[in-house]
Order: C-alpha cells, then structure tokens, then sequence
C-alpha cells in the first residue's frame, strides 16, 4: 500500500484527532496551564543542593561545539552534539562537587589573596600580559587606571571570578600534590626490581591439561551466592530498532566523476599545483617529493606515462575519481600530485530520501504495530541492550544519542529518527531493567566457567605437586603432561614471562627466591608452576645513580597522581547526591 493511500485511508481518524486536540487546546488555554508549563523547571539537576541551570549547561556545550569547530573540519553531527552533552554535563558535575569538597576542607581564596594577583607585587600572568609595557614590566599606572574606570565594572568582575577560580584551582592541585608523596626509598626499590633479573626452569601444569574439573549445580550455585556483586549490572534498556543504512548511490558516485573532471580542467592549467590542491582539499595532499617510478604503487602506475605538465583522464580507483599530475621529472623520479576524493551520500539527495524513508516508517509505526509495518515494507527488526554509561550498543555501534533517549522513554514508545554517522534508526523501548544483580540463569555460563576453572586450578597444583614429590625436578623433565621449560633473563618489574605470557603471581615468587632454590607450587594465570631459579642477578640501591632515581619519583609521582586524581572524582561523585533532571526537562 502506498504512502498516499495510505494517508487516504486515515483521513477520517485525523480529522477527527484534529478537532479533539483544537477543542483540547482551547480548554487548556481556558485554565492558564500553558502559562503554568511556560514556567516549567528552572534548573537542569542539583549537586548536593545547589543548582545546574540551563545557563551553565548550555554554555559548556556551545563552549565545547566550538572548540570543535576551530579544530576539525568535520560537521557536529546529532551523535556527536550528544557526545558533548554528556561531556558538558560530567564536566559540570565534577565542577561542583569539587567546589563543595574544597569549601568543605577549608579551600578558600581570600580577598587579599585577589588583590594580590592583580596589583600586588607578582601579579597573576594574565594580567602581566594585559598590562605589560614596552619592556616587558607592568605598567602600573594603565592597571590603575583601568581598575578604577567604572566602564570596566562588569569585566572586572568577570575577571576576579576567574582568577579567583584559578586560584582555587592551584590550591587543589597543592593539595593533592602534598598528598601524593614519593619516597627516594620508593623510587630506589621499583629501580631495583627494574634492574634485577633471574634466569629460571620451570615446570609447568597446564590447566587446559586437567579434563575432570566439571562443576556441580551445588557448586556454581554457592560459588554464585558468595560473588553476586561480580554481577552487579547498571539500568538497562531492552528495545528493539529498524535501520536505514545511509550509503552512496550510483547518482552519487555520477555526480562526484562530473565534478571530478571539471576540477581536472582547472588543475591542468593552474601553475601553483600546491595552493590548488590545497584550496580544494584533495585528500591525498601534495607533498612535493621525488617518487622513484619503479616505487610507484600498482594503481598509479600511469604516471608513469604521462608528459611533464600532463593531467590524465579521470580514473576510477577503488570506486573513487582520481586525477594524476605530473608536475617534474629527474630521471627515473617523479613529481607528481592527486586530485581525488572518496564517494559519499549527497547530503541534500541520498541522505535526505533515506531520512524520509525513516519518518515514514516512524509515523506508521506510531498508529500501527512496529514489527508488522516493518515486514511490509521488507525491513529486519533487530533486538538490542543499552546501558546509560557504556557508549556501545550492541549491533549498532558507537552512540552516545541512543542510551540517553530511552532514558526517557516510556516502555512501548517509539522513538523520532535516530540520526547516527552512517544510518538512520527508529526504536522501540521494549523493557526498562532497574539496577541490581544478574540472575543466576542469565550468567549460569559465566559462573560454570569461573568454578571449572578454579576447579582446574586446585587440581592442577595438586598433580604438578604430587608428581614433583615423587619424581623430583630432572624426573619431570621429559614428562608427557607437564611441560619442562628454560627461561632466562625474566625481569623482576615485569608481569609478563615470554610466551607463557601474563604471570605475575610467579614472577614474584621468583624474585623472593634464594638462587639455586625452587618455590613452592603455585597457581598462574594458565598453568600451575614450579619455578627453580637457576641464576640471579640482583641490582643494589648503591649501584643506582641519584639522577635516575630522582627521574624515576617523578614517573611514580605522575603515575600514581592520575590513579589518586581519577578515584577521588569517583568517590565524590558517590558520596554526593547528585540529581538529574535532563529527561524531564530536555524534551
């Protein structure tokens, strides 16, 4: 049934939704509740009480969209607006629970610390800059002056908020500097593990070795009761979607040939092949280096042919125009530039029809059933999950956009068109999850696999031990199971022996051993061991040079400073009671 006809059919209904909604909206008029709604909330969320306007907000994100579009030439697209949503909002959040946690420790700027840094002896460098004279000093009479101007009021306010904040910042930063630490005795002991090795044999257990490790049901369900929280699972939203892909057409690809080629005329008879190819953003860009002809890749080899000064013909690579030009010749080598650029959806053709075919499909899916208008016009519905933190949807891809409106769905609502970089989607919240914990019947898989391989572990350490016990180092050395391996120079720092890859449980053990002796059975990451350290050669914090252990604080320091920096916004922002108001207020 046709687009038209089907419009035809639904006349009736419509009209007669027009006059319930006109006659609706009069009552609604009627009663004041436009003037009420008008008013609406006034603040987008709270952090411990104090208020997220849509001032802030909106300011962060138009802050943020321009410095996107002073970096990249790329257009801010939906996903990527959503992208600096999210940003601006955390960015926010964060802000302020900082701003609380430091009035609440006492981190305050005082006045005279702000008189200080605009007229003080060492003013802040900002206003070093505005008021530097022709050698480089303050010129104290121009900051004088400009301070008791009363034009200049509002920006001094502007001013002093923003220095104030600065300074606050630096007070922070002090802060967790004096809490951040790093010892010469630190520093002095993770350069010795650095600079220390051991060369070993070992034996070792596989663990893909032991077959007879299959859990019981009692097994994996107490092994399930005492780690539930490995399960904890965020809200989530169960829903279902219909896709339409954008991609290029053959008008598309016509279209971009002909342009091709009229800016082939043009490059033929330019004499600044650079700025020209340049201007027009070419997207192999114009080095101007020497290619010696037998380097040239299969597909440009006819550069090979062509004369000095000479444009070939378009050419189609990969799909793709390209249009060659010599610009010298030396020899064998050659000069030579590229005009091309990769075929994509016309933005006010291609994408604009695959759009209208996706608002299509949304409003008659609104009065009819979503999987039944999607099998009459021949389209798959896929089923997927989204969480609000992970910015991943399964089967879709990367969106940030998509998470965000289901927050605000109700369960079988549908969604407007979804626009993400390379399609177009329209979904249906199926079902909201609340927090909490993963049944057993969902992760029966999971815990069935961690139990078996705890189950092969202990078996695996019991065997290499028992047939140690037995047969001794040397009588296991041809065994068939157990593997007999030599491995020198394992560094002590490193958590990673060879092939046998990722071990660092052994590796500590070989460092705590005595050369000559053999540690006890341990349990790795794949196998079970018995390492016996052949020979050791073990570095000295008096072998150390001084400027190497004060270099290695610093990494330390910096190391540990992002770790501390990271855990301490976390753990502010849970012990703040922060509230959102977004999806009620941003629809």
């Amino acid at each position: 049934m046709g687009v038209m006809e089907r419009l035809r059919n639904s006349t009736g209904a419509i009209l007669w939704l027009l006059i319930i909604s006109f006659g609706l909206l009069w009552v609604l008029a009627d009663t004041q509740v436009f003037d009420a709604l008008s008013a609406g909330p006034q603040q987008l969320g709270e952090v411990d009480g104090e208020s997220i306007t849509f001032e802030q907000y909106n300011a962060r994100v138009s802050f943020l969209v321009t410095q996107h579009n002073q970096r990249y030439t790329s257009e801010v697209t939906p996903e990527i607006r959503a992208a600096y949503e999210q940003q601006a909002w955390s960015e926010i959040v964060t802000g302020l629970v900082f701003q609380n946690k430091m009035e609440e420790v006492g981190i305050t700027v005082t006045e005279q610390e702000l008189v200080n840094m605009i007229v003080g002896p060492n003013p802040d460098a900002f206003i070093r800059q505005q008021f530097a004279d022709d050698n480089g000093q303050i010129d104290r009479a121009a900051l004088q002056a400009a301070i008791d101007a009363p034009e200049n009021s509002q920006v001094w306010i502007s001013i002093e908020q923003q220095l104030k904040e600065k300074r606050r910042q630096q007070k922070v930063t002090n802060f967790l500097a004096s809490s951040n630490r790093t010892t010469t005795a630190e520093a002095r002991r993770q350069l010795t593990l650095d600079r220390s090795t051991a060369d070993v044999e070992l034996l070792r257990m596989p663990y893909a070795a032991i077959s007879d490790a299959e859990p019981t049901d009692r097994e994996v369900k107490q092994w399930y009761d005492a780690n539930r929280e490995l399960f904890e699972r965020d809200e989530s939203f169960e829903f279902r979607y219909v896709s339409f892909p954008i991609s290029s057409t053959a008008e598309d690809t016509t279209r971009l040939f002909d342009e091709v080629a009229l800016l082939a005329e043009e490059f033929a008879t330019t004499e600044d092949d650079s700025t020209f190819l340049n201007n027009f953003q070419t997207e192999i860009p114009y080095r101007g280096v020497w290619v010696d002809e037998d380097d040239l890749r299969e597909d440009f080899e006819l550069v090979k042919d062509l004369a000095m000064g000479e444009v070939s013909e378009v050419v189609s690579i990969r799909g793709n125009p390209y249009v060659f030009k010599v610009i010298d010749r030396r020899g064998d080598e050659v000069k030579f530039g590229v005009l091309t650029y990769t075929v994509e959806p016309d933005q006010l053709t291609t994408v604009i029809e695959v759009l209208e075919q996706a608002e299509d499909f949304q409003f008659f899916a609104l009065d009819t059933d979503f999987d039944e208008e999607a099998a009459s016009r021949g389209l798959q519905v896929g089923f997927s999950v989204a969480t609000p933190n992970a910015a991943v949807v399964p089967g879709i891809g990367q969106s940030i956009q998509i998470p965000t409106m289901l927050q605000g769905m109700k369960e079988g609502e549908l969604s407007d068109v979804v626009e993400l970089g390379d399609q177009f989607i329209v979904m249906q919240l199926d079902r909201k999850i609340d927090e909490g914990f993963l049944p057993l019947e969902e992760v029966r898989p999971q815990v069935v696999s961690r139990v078996r391989l705890e189950k092969k572990k202990a078996l695996a350490a019991q065997r290499l031990d028992e047939a140690y016990r037995a047969n001794g180092f040397e009588g296991l050395s041809n065994d068939d199971v157990i593997e007999f391996i030599e491995s020198d120079n394992i560094r002590f720092s490193s958590v990673v022996i060879g092939a046998l890859g990722r071990e660092p449980a052994l590796i500590g053990a070989i460092s705590a051993t005595e050369e000559g002796a053999t540690t006890p059975v341990l349990e790795g990451e794949s196998a079970a061991y018995i390492a016996r350290v052949v020979s050791k050669d073990v570095a000295t914090s008096e072998s150390l040079p001084l400027d190497e252990i004060e270099g290695y604080k610093e990494v330390l320091r910096q190391t540990r400073g992002n770790i501390f920096s990271q855990i301490l916004s976390d753990e502010l922002q849970n012990e703040a009671s922060v509230k959102d108001f977004r999806d009620a207020v941003l629809q």
